[in-house]
Order: C-alpha cells, then sequence, then structure tokens
C-alpha cells in the first residue's frame, strides 16, 4: 500500500473531469457542449473554426441544459448565424453570435424545452414536454411558437426535410429502448395530420432517425435484437451494415447522433462491443473500412463536415476530447486532436486496463482490470458497478479509476448482465431480476481476483452511483465477499423509487424492479459510507441521509456526507472533491481497524 502522501490528488482529479457533449458540424466550425470546472461546472456552447482554436459562445453565468424527459439533450442549435439554447431553469434563449443572449420563451409551471434541431426561416425545432404530454414545436425568433405535433405519448428527434417531418413516439409505459415507433407526417398544410408510422413496434426500438443526403431516412432499429443503421427509401427498408453489434447506445437523452454522411455517400457509424467503440465508414457499394484506430471510445456524436469527421474519443491513455481525420485518409490513419491541448505533464501515467473474465453463474462475466504497475503481489480492490444499468464500460481514460490506482488500489469496472452494447437480449435480461443478476456478476469478478492472488482478502471494497449504488447496497446485504461499499446518489428502495422517479424513468424502474426489494439498514452486512447531494433531483437525499442515521444507529464503522446543492452527477469539482477524499479515507479507515 502506497503511503498517504503520494498518488493523486481529489482535488486535481475533481478539476480534470471535463465533459464534452451535443458536437454538431456546422458551415466550416465545430459546436459542442463543454463543462467548465472552473466555475464550478457550467456548461458552455463552445465554437472551433478553421483555425482549430475553440471558444466559449455563451456567457459564464448560463449553464446550457434542461430537464426535457429528466435528463435532457438536444440542448442546442445553431440556425443562421445564431445559437439557440436551454437554460436558466429551462427557459429558451437565442444568442447572435457576438452578442448577449435573449430570452425567447419562457417556462410555465412544469414545462422543459429540449431536443433542439434547425427549422426553416431562422426558426427552431424542439421538443415541449409538461408531464402529461409532449409537443413538437417551430419557435421563431420573435417568440412565436406554433404547435407541429402534440401526444398523449413522448415524443424526440423531430427531423424535417421539405414537407416532412421525421419524429419518434414512445408509451409512457414503455422506455424508447424497449419500444418505440419512428413516424412521417406531412407539413405542407403548416401542421401536419396524423402521422405515419414507418418503423418500430412493442418489441423494436428504433432511435436516432435523420434525413440522408441522398434524401432517404435512415435510422436505428433492434429488430435483429442489434441497434443496426437502416435506410428507408420508396418504403422499402434496407440494413446499412448488418452487425451482430450495437451501433448506438441507450437513448438516456435527446440528440444523439451514432452516425453521419460524407460528401460521396459513405456513411461513418459507430460499432460498440460494450468496452470499446469502432469507427467504421460504409461506401455507397458496401465496402467497409475502420476509422482512427487510436480510439477506444467514442461517444454518440458523430460530426461529418465535407470531408472531415470529427468525434467526442478516447482511448485508455486519454481523457475524452475533440478529435477529427480526414475521411479520405488511409484505413489505419489515427485521429488527431482538435486545437490546443495543456503541454503540461500530469503527475501520474495512466495505467492501461486489460480485459478480463471470471467465471459468472450465466457464463463468464467481462471485466475491465485497471493494476497499479510495478507490483505482482495482492492489492485492495476496488469493484465499480457502473450506474445504468443500461450503460456499459467505456475504455478510455478515466482520472476518477486512476485515482484509486495511483492509490494502490485494482479497480475493475464490471460490464454486468444489463449492461448496453451486447445486444437486446442482454440489455433486457436484468428485468426483474434488478439487485440479483448485477450483483452476482459484481461478487463473481471479486471472488475470482481473490483467487487468482490478483485482489487483497479483507480489502475487497465495492462502489457505484445511482443505480449502481444500488447495487453497491445489495451487495453489501450478502454475506461477503466486500469488506465495505460505498453507495452514491443511490436508490434504495425500487418500489419507493418507482413512485417519485421521473415520469420518463418510471417504466424502467417497474420492469427492473424484482424480489431483491428495498434494502434496509438491518440488512448490510459490512461497513457502508453514503453520499448524498441536496439538490439531486433523481433520487432522494432525504432518503438517503435517513437510510444513513439508522445504519450508524446499528453501530459500526459505517459513514456519511451529505453535499450541499450536490446533484446526481456531483458535477461541482468541489463536491466531487469531497466525494473522492470521503471514499479513499473510509477505505483506509477500514484496512487499518483492529481485526476482531
Amino acid at each position: 500500500m502506497r503511503s498517504q502522501d503520494t498518488g493523486l490528488s481529489p482535488a486535481w482529479v475533481a478539476r480534470k473531469v471535463v465533459a464534452y457533449d451535443e458536437l454538431q458540424a456546422v458551415a466550416g466550425s465545430l459546436w459542442w457542449l463543454q463543462s467548465d470546472p472552473d466555475r464550478g461546472g457550467v456548461r458552455r456552447v463552445m465554437c472551433s473554426e478553421g483555425s482549430g482554436n475553440a471558444f466559449a459562445v455563451t456567457p459564464s453565468d448560463f449553464s446550457v441544459g434542461g430537464e426535457l424527459h429528466a435528463y435532457g439533450g438536444g440542448s442546442f442549435a445553431v440556425v443562421e448565424g445564431a445559437v439557440w439554447f436551454v437554460g436558466d431553469g429551462g427557459s429558451l434563449f437565442r444568442q447572435p453570435l457576438g452578442r448577449a443572449p435573449d430570452r425567447i420563451v419562457s417556462i410555465h409551471g412544469s414545462e422543459h424545452y429540449g431536443d433542439l434541431t434547425p427549422g426553416p426561416d431562422d426558426s427552431v425545432f424542439a421538443v415541449r414536454g409538461d408531464g402529461a404530454a409532449d409537443e413538437i414545436v417551430a419557435v421563431t425568433p420573435a417568440g412565436d411558437v406554433q404547435i407541429l405535433v402534440r401526444s398523449s405519448e413522448f415524443l424526440s428527434c423531430p427531423r424535417l426535410a421539405g414537407d416532412a417531418l421525421a419524429y419518434l413516439e414512445w408509451g409512457r409505459d414503455q422506455m424508447p429502448w424497449d419500444s418505440c415507433h419512428l413516424l412521417l407526417a406531412d407539413i405542407r398544410s403548416g401542421r401536419p395530420g396524423a402521422g405515419r408510422v414507418v418503423a418500430g413496434g412493442s418489441s423494436e426500438s428504433v432511435v436516432q432517425p435523420s434525413w440522408g443526403p441522398d434524401g432517404s431516412l435512415y435510422f436505428m432499429s433492434d429488430r435483429t435484437g442489434w441497434w443496426n443503421l437502416y435506410r428507408l427509401r420508396d418504403d422499402t427498408v434496407t440494413p446499412v451494415l448488418p452487425i451482430d453489434a450495437d451501433c448506438a447506445p441507450a437513448p438516456w437523452e435527446a440528440g444523439y447522433q451514432s452516425y453521419g454522411f460524407a460528401p460521396d455517400g459513405t456513411v461513418v457509424l459507430t460499432v460498440l462491443n460494450g468496452f470499446s467503440t469502432e469507427l467504421v465508414a460504409v461506401d455507397p457499394t458496401g465496402g467497409r473500412r475502420r476509422l482512427g484506430p487510436n480510439l477506444t471510445s467514442v461517444k454518440p456524436y458523430i460530426a461529418v463536415d465535407e470531408g472531415r469527421l470529427a468525434v467526442i474519443g478516447s482511448s485508455p491513455s486519454s481523457a475524452p476530447g475533440l478529435w477529427s481525420l480526414d475521411l479520405a485518409a488511409q484505413a489505419d490513419a489515427p485521429a488527431v486532436p482538435v486545437g490546443t491541448r495543456s503541454g503540461a505533464v500530469p503527475p501520474w501515467t495512466p495505467v492501461p486496463p486489460s480485459l478480463d473474465t471470471a467465471p459468472g453463474a450465466d457464463g463468464p462475466v467481462r471485466f475491465l482490470l485497471h493494476r497499479p504497475s510495478g507490483t505482482a503481489a495482492p492489492v485492495p480492490l476496488l469493484v465499480r458497478a457502473h450506474p445504468g444499468p443500461t450503460d456499459d464500460v467505456p475504455l478510455r481514460l478515466d482520472w476518477t479509476t486512476q485515482f484509486f490506482v495511483s492509490h494502490g488500489f485494482a479497480v475493475a469496472e464490471v460490464l454486468y448482465r444489463g449492461s448496453t452494447g451486447l445486444g437486446r437480449a442482454f440489455r433486457q435480461v436484468l428485468h426483474g431480476h434488478w439487485g440479483e443478476y448485477e450483483v452476482e456478476d459484481c461478487a463473481a469478478v471479486a471472488e475470482h481476483l481473490r483467487s487468482t492472488g490478483a485482489a487483497l482478502p479483507g480489502a475487497m471494497f465495492i462502489s457505484g452511483a445511482s443505480a449502481g449504488g444500488y447495487t453497491a447496497l445489495q451487495a453489501a446485504s450478502r454475506p461477503g465477499p466486500f469488506t465495505g461499499a460505498t453507495a452514491t446518489s443511490a436508490i434504495i428502495d425500487p418500489a419507493r423509487w418507482e413512485l417519485s422517479v421521473p415520469e420518463f424513468q418510471r417504466p424502467h424502474a417497474a420492469a427492473l424492479r424484482g424480489p431483491a426489494g428495498a434494502v434496509t439498514p438491518e440488512r448490510i452486512r459490512c461497513p457502508m459510507l453514503v453520499i448524498h447531494g441536496t439538490a439531486d433531483t433523481i433520487t432522494s437525499a432525504e432518503e438517503a441521509m435517513q437510510f444513513a442515521q439508522d445504519l450508524a444507529a446499528l453501530g459500526g464503522d459505517h459513514d456519511s456526507l451529505l453535499l450541499e446543492d450536490g446533484d446526481h452527477y456531483l458535477s461541482a469539482p468541489a463536491a466531487r472533491e469531497q466525494a473522492l477524499r470521503a471514499e479513499l479515507d473510509f477505505y483506509r479507515h477500514l484496512m487499518t481497524r483492529p481485526r476482531a
């Protein structure tokens, strides 16, 4: 074990976590959202023009983003020399470049705007939801709002080509990654009639529709059990790249775009396997080649401008950032960073992970293992349960993981049952078994690493956030193998959470919930650290702190941390720093306490 004076500091790591999202290419420029750790994690619209130098477009006192369908997305759109964006609690703003933003539409009651996309004549299309119905609206710079589609169900992805409006719709008793329909409506009259379903169904998820330069409507569908890209032309649907792999993630947020179009008809798309993401180009004849092989993780924002491709990518040695490549380059040509990067040498050299498997109850359990270099002896182990459950384990540099590795821990990231990237069946196998199957998989990895001499007995821990926090709590409720557990922003009682969770997510909670049920303090068998932010709108801080108080009353080495104004993701660097320090101190205390 390293001394407490070595390893990355929580403050340094907290400020290194920068989020990049919603990348778009517009007339030779790149636009994206980027969090600013110097201003408490505020998200700003950024732009990079031909020179490659990036600059902030929106003011530092506006955090861009909304809460449409609870998780937001599609937060801005660039239209005719101005950027439209959602901010200030959900209002809609328009900012001509070089000027201050104007509030165009204020929200009323429980309204939320999001899923912005350019419309005709300087207008913007958006989805507006109020919890009871969704609308696709067109908003002009003068503030006129025209309702194009209204539905008692959920709506997303308004995409216009000429007079044809494509959009998605799914029931309020469904999640879009389980069941979703793609519709087409004619807006020649100014208001479309009833949309016509062209894809999707009760057991088919359709996501990310987009009009191609050839006039065809493209979309992702998992009709074969895998999210693949399809083309609709003359009422005929054909696959672009039939493959036994997911080419899109679960649509938690609006605005995902996992494919793009090059001028010569080539389609660029992502191919996932649960850990890594490949960029694949499919030419008009069906030929394919891999792009940017130096990237192992790519976010679902593919931006193509003329002959250049830009992505938010990363690798085991580089944290997420903007990368670009020439689509005419050789197949093995690496992607290159966009813009200038700090020349400062990090105080820690990242340790690349290895891909491993452990024997599980339902076959091998895959996981990434990050290990401190220079030692073959058993070391403390931290098993991290990702926050999905419909999430994956991206193969990329994560400074939070490296924080624990730098302090002498091996970190195992488990692709447990229910994760994405391995098809519809694997994703849905957790339905009705939440708190069981993923807990078994995490425990199987810990047991495997202990039996192979990689993990130090008596120093094996599990942590998770949100749904992963529930996994950590359930793991702590079982005998062995964990010495302690950390639950951050955790779900504690799935039944109660189902009643209080935002409506968008309610069907997910109902589908997942199984006999494992609520976690109670009396069931906990190992020391717990409970971390929660007071401003969490997804899970209850009050419930978490009451749980922590009841747990402490039973005695033992339990601990808790309540973060004032902390959100569900602990987005602010100050909150992230406190959480990292508390978690490391908690594990160190358990490793140094006297043995019974």
